[in-house]
């Protein structure tokens, strides 16, 4: 895979209040590092422009990236992708949730490859589809605005109505399927962050 810089916008979605996790899950930390700056790295790596989604302006602005502030506040994460799709400066962008540790720049490029002018493009893996390791174009954003709304919050709504790929990671090579089966993995209890930091021990 080429290492040129995608023609992207990168956002690092912070997420809501983490109230299953108890404390917030982008500050929590794997090998003394955050998840927030493991994300950011990636996304710097990767993405020609680099956005962080938050419900406040404030709480990461001393990380050096453009904050994009909830415009709809309390719509989740369907509320984040719509204010980043009126700020990004590409047509496209990558959503990647604060909660994946082992997010990985060659799985971002190979779906990212897979692309052909799609609204979205959006991995299938572990047994599900991962809404927020994935690709949208800005001319979902009529779609995005429309579902809010109504209340309709669920990503996976505006995915049914759009130009969508979804990407299994079994129809790729051995290879990009455990990059990407690996690089959706989240975690949303103390439980799964303890059972994650343990298996990377062993």
């Amino acid at each position: 895979m080429a290492r040129e810089m995608l023609q992207v916008t990168g956002v690092l979605l912070t997420g809501g209040e983490s109230r299953r996790m108890g404390k917030n899950k982008a500050l929590l930390e794997l090998d003394g590092k955050p998840l927030i700056e493991r994300t950011l790295d990636i996304l710097r790596k990767t993405c020609s422009e680099v956005v962080i989604s938050s419900r406040s302006e404030d709480l990461y602005s001393s990380y050096g990236y453009q904050v994009i502030p909830d415009i709809f506040p309390g719509k989740g994460p369907l509320g984040g992708l719509y204010s980043v799709l009126q700020k990004a400066s590409y047509e496209y962008l990558f959503l990647a949730a604060c909660d994946m540790p082992f997010l990985d720049e060659t799985s971002i490029r190979y779906i990212y490859s897979r692309m052909d002018d799609f609204d979205a493009i959006v991995p299938y893996a572990l047994g599900r589809m991962h809404p927020l390791h994935a690709f949208y174009h800005k001319r979902i954003t009529p779609l995005v605005e429309e579902k809010i709304q109504k209340d309709q919050l669920r990503i996976v709504d505006v995915l049914s109505e759009c130009r969508m790929k979804i990407l299994k990671s079994e129809d790729g090579e051995d290879f990009y399927k455990n990059r990407i089966d690996q690089s959706v993995v989240n975690v949303n209890t103390p439980d799964e962050w303890v059972t994650m930091l343990n298996k990377v021990k062993n």
